[in-house]
């Protein structure tokens, strides 16, 4: 059973897609985390027996392992199958990366790109793990910093004392141990972006090949930027910066509550990953893998959130290694969404056929309820799918939800499941 504590859970599952556009009910919005005075009568919860036989009549064929749960507002266990069974959670465990992230670092915390002088016509650009810096100036509100203004910036003030000429080195040593994870499918590593504080476009060369080294492709892109700017650079290569080196200029990223939205709605793998390590960072353990994991398990278990046959492998869920509860998926995210210091993550989901990862799902008439309503993380694997949000059913009640398949006999297999259910539960009335 699931623990009352302070989330309401409904764990899903998978729906086939279906084409064309969904057509269906007018769309009931979701309560939003804060919108409700605590004068208001509550609106009627659904019974939890009605409420299970709604939600065990759509189909789980096809699908081996899974987990599904539903709580109230109140934190009420509404639903439970197997939601204290550990499961691979792939991209839903970016709600707990991220959660760790903003309750350590605070919503409003930034990350500094910055170039240092150890001495006169010596610079080192130091990265300090903006996952969204950019090479050429963004007109994104999530990618405010960029190499092309840390250029401009620079060159003023090396004009301004005299400097025309330079050598140009890099620190990417603010993170350690290895840049691509063991536990991820080796045939990804021309794929997946490198785990670095110093990278540019996300650490991809496109949208199918990673680059090998992020942090001399972004000090090389800096050259360039300063040779425009009338500056000589000289040679480029990596060097530590040393303690005290004078900061000549910097940039700094979009407040992390920005960065974290993003994360959650375009799943984000490299972003994640990289805040995973200033958890690791700010909670004085090694940021590496193994750090970064270290320190959201104590997290979690410092918040009661965490389930016998738990591990985690990655702060991503690129892992299929990793094992979550559907259970603590659903608490995690009540957390969140009665907590105004954790906000950024329940308000960061995308939006059931709106936005991000779920734009294209709840496709079909079944399931064209929940467009607009559902704000839920998704997760995808080979044979692993999930989905942990919340809604707001027919009666106006909020339920927080998580949903896990594992096993799938195919993706749209899992979607259906996953998508239905939810509809289900926005349809519900169940009294």
């Amino acid at each position: 059973m699931i623990a009352a504590a302070v989330c309401a859970v409904l764990l899903v599952g998978c729906t086939p897609a279906s084409a064309g556009p969904a057509q269906g009910p007018a769309v009931v919005r979701p309560t939003a985390p804060d919108a409700s005075p605590a004068s208001a009568t509550p609106a009627p919860v659904p019974d939890p027996e009605k409420l299970a036989a709604r939600l065990a009549k759509v189909s789980r064929t096809g699908i081996a392992r899974s987990g599904i749960a539903v709580l109230a507002d109140d934190g009420a266990v509404l639903a439970d199958r197997g939601a204290d069974r550990p499961l691979a959670p792939a991209s839903t465990l970016k709600l707990l990366t991220t959660l760790a992230a903003v309750d350590t670092l605070g919503a409003d915390h930034t990350f500094t790109t910055s170039v240092v002088s150890p001495s006169k016509g010596r610079i080192v650009l130091v990265g300090g793990g903006d996952p969204l810096l950019t090479d050429k100036t963004s007109t994104s509100a999530t990618k405010p910093a960029s190499l092309q203004t840390l250029a401009v910036h620079t060159a003023e003030a090396l004009a301004a004392s005299g400097v025309t000429k330079v050598r140009l080195g890099y620190d990417d040593t603010l993170f350690s141990g290895p840049d691509f994870n063991p536990a991820w499918k080796s045939r990804w590593r021309g794929y997946l972006s490198r785990v670095t504080p110093l990278m540019v476009g996300e650490g991809r060369f496109d949208q199918w090949r990673s680059d090998p080294q992020p942090a001399r492709t972004a000090a090389t892109a800096f050259a360039k930027r300063l040779q425009k700017q009338g500056i000589r650079v000289t040679v480029v290569g990596p060097q530590e910066a040393p303690d005290g080196a004078a900061t000549v200029a910097s940039v700094s990223s979009a407040p992390l509550s920005a960065v974290i939205a993003r994360t959650l709605r375009l799943s984000d793998n490299a972003a994640a990953e990289v805040l995973a390590r200033h958890v690791a960072l700010a909670t004085g353990r090694t940021p590496s893998f193994a750090g970064a994991t270290a320190a959201i398990t104590a997290w979690l278990k410092d918040h009661d959130l965490w389930d016998d046959g738990m591990v985690l492998r990655d702060g991503s869920g690129l892992s299929d290694r990793s094992r979550v509860t559907p259970s603590v998926l659903a608490r995690a995210l009540l957390l969140a969404v009665h907590t105004p210091e954790l906000r950024a993550v329940a308000d960061g989901l995308p939006v059931a056929g709106e936005n991000g990862t779920l734009k294209d799902r709840f496709d079909d008439s079944s399931e064209a309820i929940a467009r607009g309503n559902v704000r839920a993380k998704t997760g995808t694997l080979v044979g692993v799918a999930s989905l942990a949000g919340y809604l707001t059913t027919a009666d106006g009640a909020r339920l927080v939800f998580a949903a896990m398949a594992n096993g799938t006999a195919g993706q749209n297999t899992a979607y259906n499941w996953l998508d239905r259910s939810a509809a289900a539960l926005v349809r519900c009335g169940c009294r």
